[in-house]
């Protein structure tokens, strides 16, 4: 409790009366949840649901069940899925468990704790043992594992799969009665197991094998959800985000789901009217999401687009005819027609900011939280959400996309009705330029070997943030597509506390730490809050034919007695220099520390440091480093007795839940008045030219 009231103090400083507001409305969200006990009254009224008739809604304008798909890899993928789920395996972020034929719905696999079956708004999920994370029986509870059942059925017309999701779907109802259990605790977590059921049971009624006693249960069950997230969507007039996003798509799918009864219209009416609402709060002019992580900027779209096909394919149906695939041009003119000409302009820069992330690389970089959260992973968990959906977002703005995956097929495919032929799209090179997303404060610098981004914006929504980390002025980078300074991203949440809070820290960034102290408070029982004591703003960006050069600050440091300002200025040259010059502005003597965050696999080494380089004035030469297939040369303004260089081992998590060994290189020394330090990074060995019919290119 301290530490909740430091950190309200703390944001009550810089905004009182937001505050207020933000602490006003968790009373009234807390205090709303309790005035609904009788939630599950009137199910047993409900008539049969015909899903079949209401499918179209959910499934994409192709006959799923056409035999030629079979052979398509996507295709062989989705049905040896649904073989292992039919074996009693599910998958849970890209692993298999052995969960039997009735999974133990509220068991933690990997730490052997089980929460109890108490009343829902009673329990703190994250009060757990140290190891224990509630997020693994969640991602299992998303039934996802419907989707790989429904998809299989649908294409092969197999009763088996329809039989086990129905099997699954009745053992979570059985096991978990209404309100009891950590399945009925967050209801994010119920809007997207209700739109997984809902996609699983769309598919799976085109075989015409939907057992009548399970549609009856499933309806009755859908519809408590939806009542369940009328009553408790997780709403806040100042800091919502995707969990209230989620609400109110899970309430627009169930809408349209029960259309026919009062209750339903009003869920999908409250539902579409808040959807553009949140489109506008959530997403800034630039089309990021506010939220300060790349992780769940893909999670936000992928709620954004789940909500528009739902409402453009309801367009064209009223219209009196079927939604056209995205070869036609139909699907962007039914999507605005569905929702507004604002929301779909804002669903396209949306995920024009996915093909940024992954533009020039082989895995794209990490900012903020990511804990590989998924809405609906038609193509499974492997493949990173990023990735994977920066080709759905190719796709729906009719451009080509990188194809030949069999996740990124399966994605588009079930979305949108087609898979194109990318053999060409796979021959060609792609053509990658510098970019500025100013508003949400994320710069990418790109050459023809060199691509890499620099942060320096806001932390979330008007200063309420969740996910976002201490990465002010960090950058990152790759070099002929492979990463050479990476962001490390985040293994855990609840599992591990002292991890996510290091993995969040400054010092696990790419940017410079003073006198040991966070750039962002933050207190480690707190584990989703941050405050924005940076207040990062970019000087200048311009990117032409002679480079990209940036320069931004920020003030994190300022309530230090030092009265610390740090700057970083980046300047990327087309011979694939990359110079980074910083200075720290210090009223006293302070403790400075740069830290590097190589890839893995990537082992700095020094090399001889009398040769010459690129340097400003008054700058002398520290060092060298062989980093990989880069070079970088250290050259600062004061003694190198000074400033002592380190490499230590730390941790890189390429996936939510996995970490893997790999080196920082660091830098420290102690100074006052104005240090400054020239980082130069450049190829350790010239270009290669290609060859084309024996002639270079």
């Amino acid at each position: 409790m301290s530490q909740l009231l430091a950190y309200l103090a703390a944001q009550a400083r810089s905004q009182p009366a937001s505050t207020l507001r933000f602490v006003a409305g968790e009373f009234w969200r807390r205090g709303r949840a309790r005035l609904h006990p009788a939630l599950a009254d009137g199910l047993s009224e409900l008539r049969n649901h015909e899903f079949h008739r209401i499918a179209p809604l959910f499934l994409p304008a192709v006959d799923p069940a056409l035999p030629h798909f079979l052979s398509a890899p996507w295709a062989a993928a989705a049905l040896a899925r649904a073989e292992r789920i039919c074996r009693g395996e599910l998958e849970v972020f890209d692993e298999w468990t052995g969960s039997g034929i009735a999974p133990d719905w509220h068991y933690d696999w990997k730490s052997g704790h089980r929460w109890p079956l108490d009343v829902a708004g009673r329990m703190r999920v994250l009060d757990a043992p140290l190891g224990a994370d509630v997020k693994r029986p969640w991602e299992l509870a998303r039934f996802h594992h419907g989707l790989s059942l429904g998809a299989a059925a649908a294409l092969t017309g197999d009763p088996r799969f329809v039989g086990r999701f129905a099997a699954l779907a009745r053992n979570w109802i059985e096991q978990n009665p209404w309100p009891l259990g950590i399945h009925w605790a967050m209801p994010m977590e119920v809007a997207l197991r209700a739109m997984n059921w809902i996609q699983a049971t769309a598919l799976a009624s085109t075989t015409g094998q939907l057992d009548s006693d399970f549609a009856r249960d499933l309806s009755r069950s859908l519809f408590l959800h939806g009542r369940h997230l009328w009553a408790y969507r997780e709403w806040n007039p100042v800091a919502r985000a995707n969990h209230y996003l989620a609400c109110i798509v899970g309430l627009v799918w169930l809408g349209a789901l029960f259309e026919g009864t009062p209750e339903g219209r009003q869920w999908f009416e409250f539902g579409r009217r808040e959807l553009l609402r949140e489109m506008e709060c959530q997403t800034g002019p630039d089309g990021v999401a506010r939220e300060g992580s790349s992780g769940y900027h893909a999670f936000v779209a992928e709620l954004f687009l789940s909500s528009a096909l739902v409402l453009a394919r309801r367009a064209a149906r009223a219209q009196g005819h079927g939604l056209g695939q995205t070869t036609n041009g139909n699907l962007a003119a039914a999507i605005e027609r569905g929702t507004s000409n604002a929301f779909a302009s804002s669903l396209l820069r949306l995920f024009d900011f996915l093909s940024a992330l992954c533009a020039g690389r082989s895995e794209p970089p990490i900012w903020g939280d990511a804990d590989d959260g998924r809405v609906l992973p038609f193509g499974g968990t492997a493949v990173s959400p990023v990735r994977v959906l920066a080709a759905v977002g190719e796709a729906l703005a009719g451009r080509p996309y990188p194809g030949g995956c069999a996740a990124v097929d399966a994605e588009v495919f079930w979305r949108f009705g087609s898979v194109r032929d990318s053999e060409a799209v796979r021959r060609t090179r792609a053509t990658h330029h510098s970019q500025a997303f100013s508003d949400s404060g994320f710069y990418f610098f790109s050459t023809q070997r060199v691509r890499g981004s620099v942060r320096c914006g806001p932390l979330g929504v008007g200063g309420w943030a969740n996910h976002a980390h201490n990465d002010q002025l960090s950058l990152e980078f790759s070099f002929d597509s492979r990463a050479i300074l990476v962001d490390p991203g985040l293994p855990c949440y609840s599992e591990d506390p002292s991890a996510r809070n290091l993995f969040r820290s400054t010092r696990y960034h790419n940017t410079v730490e003073v006198e040991g102290a966070e750039q962002n408070r933050f207190w480690p029982a707190l584990l989703f809050r941050i405050v924005d004591d940076t207040r990062s703003r970019m000087n200048h960006w311009r990117a032409d034919a002679a480079g990209t050069s940036f320069a931004g600050f920020h003030s994190g440091y300022l309530r230090l007695p030092q009265r610390a300002l740090v700057r970083r200025e980046l300047r990327v040259a087309p011979d694939d220099t990359l110079l980074v010059h910083d200075a720290v502005e210090l009223a006293g003597s302070a403790a400075l520390a740069w830290y590097f965050h190589l890839a893995p696999g990537i082992v700095p080494e020094t090399i001889d440091s009398k040769s010459t380089g690129p340097a400003a004035v008054d700058m002398s030469l520290h060092s060298r480093w062989r980093l990989g297939p880069v070079l970088l040369t250290v050259w600062t303004g004061f003694s190198p007795s000074e400033w002592k260089a380190e490499v230590t081992t730390g941790w890189v998590a390429p996936r939510f839940g996995r970490k893997v060994p790999a080196q920082i290189l660091e830098f420290r020394g102690r100074f006052a008045g104005r240090p400054e330090v020239h980082f130069v990074f450049t190829p350790a060995e010239p270009q290669i030219p290609e060859m084309t019919d024996g002639t270079p290119s």
